[in-house]
């Protein structure tokens, strides 16, 4: 969902967060997982885990203020490039 060597979600309970404009599903199909994109320019807007409707992975950039956001934790750094390291207070090679 990213050509970066990494995306920045930031996880939000689903009832905290209200989105202006129209949603579409789309993206890469998965029964565990549904993506939401915004239908004006197709850009990834939140991510959900399929029985985990309590919360949603909203991409860190469309905060108004995504600096204040500083990650905490890096998953599926067995895929990672090796010239990046994150000061995150956990790591994990695939999800938890």
């Amino acid at each position: 969902m990213t050509a970066s060597a990494f995306s920045v979600g930031t996880m939000f309970p689903s009832d905290a967060v209200v989105f202006s404009g129209e949603l579409v599903v789309g993206g890469l199909k998965s029964k565990d997982r549904v993506h939401s994109f915004c239908a004006s320019c197709f850009g990834l807007v939140y991510s959900q885990v399929i029985g985990a409707e309590h919360r949603i992975n909203l991409r860190t950039s469309m905060l108004d203020k995504s600096s204040d956001f500083a990650p905490f934790v890096e998953l599926m750094t067995s895929e990672k490039v090796p010239w990046i390291d994150l000061p995150v207070a956990h790591s994990f090679p695939g999800t938890p």
